[in-house]
């Protein structure tokens, strides 16, 4: 495997602010943690493999019976750490080769034939080692730049060996001090874990100067008869708990048919690995923007205004002017998207139409934008105005719709009005900016709607089924 010093000493963070994300933002994470193992594979991903990606200071120098349903959580209760007495058994001391490591990794993750650390433990800590093992393999995805993910198996002389190298990470985490005032330093937190016979997940989080940066590492071990299977992933976002936790889930999703597979190490072991459970296609749905859509449809282009679009490189609604919450919750990676937007002396009127994979997809973004809107006025404006943040409630506002607003809160003029509304698997956003008040903000969210009646009847045509 490819020296890594030269890549690991060239990582920095960035010092971006941690900020909680509402929840909607963090399905979506979710969603785009997903779809990220086939997409980056695309761009050239798997040239990067065999290099394992890190946040800062990470390098170091059953039965038999295989037919029974997938069990995440392996061939026996979880526990910290006991086993029975297992003198007479023939434990099997390598790894087999039909062992589906790979299985849950994106497209692109390499195996390779022994296990090479590669990130440190709890705080800081030797993290594990595979010390003792008798044998072990690897496997490493990454996409180049900042994810990465690496799975390993230690196979040892037997099942209380096994035990000890899943406890020596739990007496690191025992050892950990309080992230210091000053430089970089690492907490760390563990987690719940019923996974295999013994099971222990803990989450690193990167401190600067005493204050969380946001970069985390999940490790995730798992011990079945006499041997460990270890997990670790990179992500961000670490000071909202919502994104630990759908990371922690994360790695469990994606490491559960190994975890099953795991079942031949057992003192009473699988003759094979359980049968792969069938993949669930999602349903398609057609996503391609009509040619010539009338995104501009029921506005007037006059002498003093200037348009821009329709084009699917325009530029479209921007949320997070109003509230940094909304930050990346919109277009959220569409399928397709057309923008067009009308400039006059004092307004600014910008239509967008995003089209998505699925009508759930569509469902989740729209969900995404009203959870964060409705988290604005607890989490503050982006420049420090004395803004107000409204949602609101016009008479004729369309089904699956959210329309809110921002204005000054010391009743001068200036603001936005906003509305987002989903039909099928398209998401239309329409915003208008200009010399709004807390007193027009009512009856403009109320023009508002009736000037996008006629674009909104266009995309019902198109993708309201």
């Amino acid at each position: 495997m490819p020296e890594n010093d030269d890549l690991f000493a060239t990582f920095t963070h960035q010092g971006l602010p941690v900020e909680p994300l509402p929840a909607a933002e963090v399905r979506r994470r979710g969603d785009r943690m997903r779809r990220r193992r086939t997409a980056l594979v695309a761009v050239g991903s798997v040239a990067a493999v065999g290099v394992l990606v890190a946040t800062p200071l990470a390098l170091v120098a059953g039965g038999a019976d295989s037919s029974r349903p997938l069990d995440p959580a392996g061939p026996g209760p979880a526990s910290a750490s006991s086993t029975t007495s297992t003198a007479d058994v023939d434990w099997l001391t390598a790894v087999p080769e039909d062992l589906p490591l790979l299985d849950g990794l994106p497209e692109g993750a390499e195996r390779y034939p022994d296990y090479t650390q590669q990130i440190v433990g709890p705080c800081g800590g030797p993290g594990f080692t595979a010390d003792g093992a008798l044998d072990t393999e690897d496997a490493i995805w990454t996409d180049g730049v900042e994810a990465s993910e690496q799975r390993a198996v230690a196979v040892y002389a037997d099942d209380a060996a096994a035990t000890a190298a899943v406890d020596d990470l739990r007496a690191q985490l025992a050892a950990c001090e309080q992230p210091a005032p000053r430089g970089d330093s690492i907490w760390a937190v563990e987690q719940a874990s019923d996974l295999g016979e013994q099971s222990y997940v803990f989450v690193n989080s990167w401190y600067a100067d005493g204050e969380q940066t946001g970069d985390a590492h999940v490790h995730q071990l798992v011990r079945v008869g006499n041997a460990v299977l270890y997990d670790n992933a990179n992500f961000g976002g670490a000071g909202d708990p919502a994104v630990v936790d759908l990371t922690v889930e994360q790695v469990r999703e994606d490491s559960a048919y190994v975890v099953s597979s795991m079942c031949v190490f057992a003192a009473d072991p699988c003759a094979e690995p359980p049968a792969r459970p069938d993949p669930v296609e999602p349903a398609s749905v057609g996503a391609e923007i009509p040619d010539g859509f009338a995104l501009d449809a029921g506005l007037v282009v006059d002498g003093d205004s200037e348009a821009v679009g329709p084009a699917a490189d325009g530029d479209g609604v921007d949320l997070s002017a109003m509230c940094s919450t909304l930050r990346d919750t919109w277009p959220a990676e569409p399928v397709d998207r057309l923008a067009y937007a009308l400039a006059g002396p004092e307004s600014l009127r910008v239509r967008e139409l995003a089209t998505y994979e699925s009508v759930e997809r569509a469902a989740a973004v729209l969900a995404g934008v009203t959870d964060a809107a409705s988290a604005c006025s607890s989490v503050g404006g982006t420049r420090g105005e004395p803004v107000v943040w409204s949602l609101l409630s016009p008479a004729d506002a369309p089904d699956d719709s959210v329309t809110f607003a921002m204005t000054m809160s010391d009743g001068g003029i200036g603001g936005a009005g906003y509305q987002l509304t989903r039909v099928g698997n398209a998401v239309l956003a329409t915003s208008w900016g200009g010399e709004w008040s807390t007193t027009t903000v009512e009856p403009g969210a109320d023009d508002l709607t009736a000037e996008s009646a006629p674009v909104l009847e266009q995309v019902r045509a198109a993708f309201g089924g």
